[in-house]
Order: C-alpha cells, then sequence, then structure tokens
C-alpha cells in the first residue's frame, strides 16, 4: 500500500477518535453552563453591576459597560472590544445572576485587563469570532476549481489545485489565529476566575461551580484548535496526494 495512503489513514482514525472525545467534551461543556444558567447565585445583583465593579476594583475605570438590546444581544453580546475599551453585554446575561453569566462577565472583564497590561493579539480573539469559518471555504472552493477543469476540459486538474491550495492557505491562516486567539481567551478565562475569587464575595459551593464552568470552556476551545490542526494536516496530505496521481497520468 502507498505510505501515503497510510498516513491518511492514520490521520483519520486519529481524527475519528478525537471526534468522539470531542463530542464528551462538547456535551460536557454545553450540559455544565446549562446547568449553572439555570442556578441562581447568592448575590442578587445585576451582572452588568458587578462588571462595573471588578473593571473599577481594577482601575479600568475608562472601560465602558454596555447593555445590548434583544436583537443586538444575538450579533454582539458578550464581547469586549478592544478598539473602544466596551463590554458588550447580551440582554440575557446582564439581567440573570448565574454562574454562567458571572463567569462570562468574568472572562470579559480579563481580557480588558489583559488590554490594560499591553498583552498582544487581543484582536485576534475578536476575528476568531466573526471569521472562524473561513477554513469551511476550502470544500466550495475545490468544488469550484472541479467544475471549472470539466467545463474548461483540463485534464490535468490545474483549476482544482489551485483553488484547493487557496482553500488550505485560508484554512491554515485561520488555524493559526485560532490557536492564538485560543491562548489568550484561556489567559482571559484564568485571569476573569482569579479576578472574582479575590473578591471573596462567592460562597464555597460557587466558586466550585465558577471553577468547573471556566474548566469546561478551556478545554473546549484547546479541542477545537486540535481538531483544526489535524483538519488542516488531513487536507494537506489529501492534495498532495491528489497532486501525485496527476503527475504520474
Amino acid at each position: 500500500m502507498n505510505p501515503l495512503l497510510i498516513v491518511l489513514f492514520v490521520i483519520l482514525g486519529v481524527l475519528f477518535i478525537i471526534s468522539l472525545y470531542g463530542s464528551f467534551i462538547r456535551w460536557n461543556a454545553s450540559r455544565v453552563t446549562i446547568w449553572f444558567s439555570l442556578k441562581k447565585l447568592d448575590i442578587n445583583k445585576p451582572m452588568e453591576e458587578y462588571a462595573r465593579l471588578l473593571l473599577d476594583e481594577n482601575g479600568l475605570v475608562d472601560v465602558e459597560v454596555k447593555k445590548c438590546g434583544f436583537f443586538a444581544s444575538m450579533f454582539v453580546g458578550n464581547t469586549y472590544s478592544v478598539s473602544k475599551k466596551i463590554i458588550k453585554l447580551s440582554w440575557g446575561t446582564a439581567r440573570r445572576s448565574t454562574a454562567t453569566n458571572l463567569a462570562v462577565v468574568c472572562r470579559l472583564v480579563g481580557l480588558a485587563k489583559m488590554h490594560a497590561d499591553g498583552v498582544k493579539g487581543l484582536r485576534l480573539v475578536e476575528f476568531n469570532r466573526w471569521f472562524g469559518w473561513l477554513p469551511m471555504l476550502l470544500l466550495p472552493l475545490m468544488i469550484v476549481g472541479l467544475i471549472l477543469d470539466l467545463v474548461l476540459a483540463e485534464s490535468i486538474g490545474t483549476w482544482t489545485i489551485a483553488l484547493t491550495g487557496v482553500g488550505l492557505a485560508i484554512a491554515l491562516i485561520s488555524f493559526i489565529i485560532s490557536a492564538i486567539a485560543a491562548s489568550r481567551y484561556i489567559k482571559a478565562c484564568n485571569v476573569g476566575q482569579s479576578l472574582i475569587l479575590d473578591m471573596g464575595i462567592l460562597q464555597e459551593a460557587e466558586e466550585k461551580r465558577i471553577k468547573k464552568l471556566f474548566s469546561a470552556w478551556k478545554k473546549l476551545v484547546v479541542l477545537q484548535v486540535i481538531i483544526n490542526a489535524f483538519e488542516a494536516i488531513y487536507f494537506l496530505l489529501k492534495l498532495i496526494f491528489s497532486s501525485f496521481k496527476l503527475i504520474r497520468r
């Protein structure tokens, strides 16, 4: 059997195992998030007030907290704008005192603190939020290339290889961006968790909920980066294998 085929099968097998583990991680993260969203905290204040309190406690008085309307919540809610220094909370997050919402607020304040401390690459967190779908262009580009080759009667598959290469380049760049964004996201989780625990406003049981929630989120973002990496390697090897087949003809 062709050595390249063996490598491809091995990668497919690893991807399958990771996908199974990933399904469990996603299920667990969703379960923890939903469960803690239903549990109200003993602190009975809107989350936007705690966002303001955390910001002021850490000298971030120039950072604004804004509650989004119902429709804006679906698109720009629960984000930190590096350029405008604004924490935007969705309508649901701002109004309910739950462990999940508090963790979201802490993570956003963590990003604001990292920004004030001069941490680089925070804009990539925003970029990845809006353009994380870019790797999905790979398959459409491959199909367009194949159609062009068929229409133009290109026997060597020039367009297929070229557009697949473009799609792969986009996927690789997106992977690098997502990896950097993930590292900043994880650090924001760690900073946010430390901020809220240092305030000493939570009960012991509530602190455990916050830690579990942050842990689930960090595992989820790391898993996504790993899956993206294996997918990029798989498509790269597939492109190389297809090129070898075309050259031998």
